[in-house]
């Protein structure tokens, strides 16, 4: 059961005085992985690598294209989860094109479950630069803002904040799902360093620090 339905009826069970029934149903919205925030409510993350195959996603000012580096990125993520305890599901692990309507189903597939988006940006505009988390569900904005302020050390670029977007990954995500922009790489600023792999480790690190910090229930 998702959680917005969750909380609509244990308010009208209340409000009957069905106090019996509140229990029950509080037992069956956390094992029905409709996670609404908090300290142990996931134990899976779906890492998700954008692009690949055809679909080369940002053109870099030099170096590796934005399929290359989301895949290489998502796969740290993924290690590092792993060492961390948690069950992970990388929606790619090669160089192939996985169809947006099956990374949202294969994500809507598990219970306990949060999904997190790896991508790099582009722009017209040299000059933009930075990091940035989003999210489309209200349910996933704070491990949004718990990625990005960890993200912050990872090198040193702008912050641009946690952003309300419509992506397809996010809007028919039933899971608590947020896409992560690592830096621009048509900044010749930031490309230098996330073509780099040991800031792309960091990267990785301060991602699943986020991640960390959202199953303790920390608020940003």
């Amino acid at each position: 059961m998702e959680f917005t339905t969750c909380r609509h009826q244990i308010t009208r069970f209340l409000q009957l005085g069905l106090l019996g029934l509140v229990a029950t149903l509080l037992a069956s919205c956390a094992s029905s992985g409709g996670y609404g925030g908090g300290t142990g409510h996931f134990h899976t993350v779906i890492v998700d690598a954008g692009h690949g195959g055809h679909d080369r996603g940002a053109r870099p000012v030099s170096g590796s294209h934005e399929k290359d580096l989301a895949l290489d990125t998502s796969m740290r993520v993924a290690k590092l989860l792993r060492a961390k305890g948690f069950r992970v599901i990388e929606t790619r692990t090669g160089d192939y094109f996985v169809p947006l309507d099956r990374r949202a189903a294969i994500s809507n597939s598990q219970n306990g479950a949060i999904f997190v988006s790896i991508h790099y940006n582009w722009a017209r505009r040299r000059g933009a630069a930075g990091l940035e988390t989003y999210y489309y569900n209200p349910r996933a904005k704070r491990l949004a803002a718990n990625i990005l302020r960890e993200l912050r050390g990872a090198y040193p670029t702008k912050n641009r904040g946690v952003k309300y977007a419509r992506y397809h990954v996010l809007r028919n995500n039933k899971r608590p799902a947020v896409l992560c922009e690592l830096g621009f790489l048509s900044s010749s600023y930031d490309n230098r360093y996330v073509q780099d792999p040991d800031y792309r480790q960091r990267l990785a690190e301060e991602i699943v620090a986020g991640i960390i910090a959202e199953q303790r229930g920390r608020n940003p």
